[in-house]
């Protein structure tokens, strides 16, 4: 099953864990509201898959044949070094992050901030333990030192922000200082103060170059293949062949009936190509889509960082569909909470067919981000106003006026299929937006069957 997280106004992220089978499927269905239209000018379907939607894979650790004893590890040599501490930064990040979301829904801040410190400690004496001797290690280890200790810094900094945080006990309360006081105390020692001076907002986006050049080393390489393009050439060739040798028939005709060449037959001939370079473009592309109806747009292949070697090869459908549209079962089960039949869905599936090097991994990351700022842009604003009189017992004292904000409704069906178990699974989440972003998103029944009363039919128009 796939976690979700928000990030940012826009953006929401979907993470899972691949372990055991060879062949992984996942479907993502966003059902648009009524009054919403998808098309070429307005979001394209080329267009959704390359900005709006993020599918990538990370390594969550050496394989077994490259694991050694932690005690051991600074002998590790690049890129299985950057490989394993990346790995570990990256299960700290996901821990704490699922932390700072219960800030918001515990009854007490105890919990999640005493788990934080736990986690935080045990992380950095782990990583520091021992440092690296190569010059190229000591970079990536002086920059994963200093982005966890400002991340951790970070965390505990934003609990004691909160209300509820005066509420926990005096001996929690004293460790958080006591970690901080410690922290600061250590980078002062390591020189480290010098990176994080400067405005917020400097700091900021140098500690997110530092996590995307920590996160680099533990990223599946993705080369993306455009499929279809043979089909393009060879439909273009067979229509230049068609319209020529109708041309050309109809020349010799003329000459044969004796007609002389005039004004009139030069008007018609220039009008002939003209129609053809019109309609030409059209005519291509449409001829295509209908032979390549059913099969993928894009092949995706995933290679290991530094090595190149490839670990799985991925195929990608996208298309709008209506919700009539959609595959029978997939229908059937979506009835029951898809209240129009008019609604116009997005619909992506990927197809992940892992290697044998690959499976020798402990543990694959899979990673949906779904970026929504294309169809928040989408939402027109509005300058309509509730009117509410602030006493009801005397209306004509005041009157406050309440400004609407113009919202849409998105349901978002996300269908996993282990092909090598047979069975699949749904999660269901309904996404509001507005103007300034993503609103809320709650998760929602899918009204999915159990695995044992399943009858997987395959996907035959996506």
């Amino acid at each position: 099953m796939f976690l979700l997280k928000r990030k940012g106004d826009y953006r929401l992220k979907l993470s899972r864990t691949l372990k055991t089978s060879e062949r992984y499927q996942v479907e993502l269905y966003l059902f648009a509201p009524h009054e919403n239209s998808f098309s070429t000018w307005a979001l394209g379907e080329q267009q959704f898959f390359f900005h709006s939607l993020t599918h990538s894979f990370s390594l969550l650790g050496p394989s077994a044949k490259e694991r050694v004893d932690e005690t051991d590890s600074y002998f590790l040599l690049s890129p299985h070094y950057e490989i394993m501490y990346g790995s570990w930064l990256y299960r700290y990040t996901a821990s704490m992050d699922r932390l700072r979301q219960q800030f918001q829904t515990a009854d007490t801040l105890s919990d999640p901030v005493a788990r934080g410190l736990r986690l935080s400690r045990t992380f950095a004496q782990r990583l520091r333990k021992s440092s690296p001797q190569q010059s190229n290690q000591q970079r990536y280890f002086r920059q994963m030192d200093i982005y966890f200790s400002w991340y951790a810094e970070q965390f505990l900094l934003e609990s004691m922000t909160l209300e509820n945080f005066k509420t926990m006990g005096e001996g929690l309360q004293q460790s958080v200082q006591e970690f901080l006081q410690q922290e600061y105390k250590y980078r002062k020692d390591c020189d480290y103060l010098s990176d994080l001076h400067g405005t917020p907002t400097r700091v900021w986006n140098r500690m997110s170059l530092y996590r995307r050049l920590l996160e680099y080393p533990t990223l599946l390489r993705s080369k993306i293949i455009v499929l279809g393009a043979g089909t393009k050439k060879l439909v273009k060739a067979t229509s230049t062949v068609l319209i020529m040798a109708l041309f050309t028939y109809f020349l010799f005709n003329a000459r044969n009936t004796g007609q002389q060449l005039s004004l009139a037959l030069l008007f018609i001939i220039a009008l002939t190509y003209g129609i053809r370079d019109l309609l030409r473009d059209n005519m291509i592309s449409g001829i295509t889509r209908w032979l390549r109806k059913g099969k993928p747009r894009w092949k995706i292949r995933l290679t290991m960082p530094y090595t190149k070697k490839i670990l799985a090869q991925q195929l990608v459908w996208l298309e709008y569909r209506q919700a009539t549209e959609l595959p029978r079962l997939l229908l059937e089960r979506t009835r029951k909470w898809v209240a129009n039949e008019n609604r116009q869905v997005i619909c992506y599936r990927s197809r992940l067919h892992l290697e044998k090097a690959a499976l020798g991994h402990d543990q694959i990351r899979e990673h949906l981000s779904l970026d929504c700022e294309p169809l928040c842009e989408m939402i027109g604003a509005t300058r309509h106003k509730l009117y509410v009189p602030a006493d009801r017992n005397d209306p004509l004292a005041s009157i406050e006026a309440h400004p609407i904000e113009k919202q849409q409704d998105y349901d978002l069906l996300l269908v996993c299929t282990d092909v090598d178990k047979g069975h699949s699974s749904a999660q269901r989440w309904r996404l509001r937006l507005s103007v300034n972003g993503i609103v809320e998103c709650k998760s929602r029944d899918a009204h999915w069957p159990q695995p044992g009363s399943q009858e997987i039919e395959p996907d035959q128009g996506s």
